[in-house]
């Protein structure tokens, strides 16, 4: 007899999901940093005088400029959608809503902290400099609490908008 896998549901998501936003812009922004810093080292060598050097320094400008942005949109985008997934495939009794509540409630005060612990990163002298390179993420970094309040109300309003349905039998409603 084949045993029906129990899908539970993790309130912890959107703590989750803050921690490792917060990793990624701040890793992001070393790779801006340290791309911009070799970029100047091979541009002030002999390097720059080579015929391959416009080909570096394109891949160099192409890096800095697009790909790294677009990667952290993806990984925003990629986290997102795998939360709002994952709240249409688990069910969840509904007197656990005051746990969602309380763990959102938890990571949005969290997140005032890494967003001010970012801007500090960001402000740094050297960094400040750079600030240009990365404005996709200083904005979802800037935006970091309004956008886990709305992805975790997506969330909850998926998790706990589902009633019954699925079991005809009525062994494991909802309701």
């Amino acid at each position: 007899m084949l045993r029906k896998l129990q899908k539970k549901g993790d309130p912890t998501d959107i703590f989750l999901f803050l921690v490792i936003i917060f990793f990624i812009a701040i890793s992001f922004v070393v790779v801006i940093f340290t791309n911009t810093k070799i970029h100047e080292m091979i541009s002030t060598t002999a390097l720059n005088e080579s015929d391959a050097y416009a080909s570096i320094d394109a891949s160099f400008t192409n890096i800095n400029d697009f790909v790294i942005q677009r990667g952290f949109t993806l990984f925003f985008a990629v986290l997102i959608i795998g939360i709002l997934v994952s709240s249409f495939l688990i069910r969840v009794h509904p007197i656990f809503i005051f746990i969602y509540i309380i763990t959102l409630l938890a990571s949005i005060l969290t997140s005032v902290y890494l967003a001010n612990a970012y801007a500090m990163v960001v402000s740094n002298g050297q960094l400040a400099l750079l600030a240009d390179k990365f404005g996709t993420i200083t904005w979802v970094m800037k935006h970091i609490t309004k956008i886990l309040l709305a992805v975790g109300a997506m969330s909850m309003i998926i998790i706990f908008g589902k009633i019954g349905g699925g079991d005809t039998t009525g062994s494991h409603s909802d309701l």
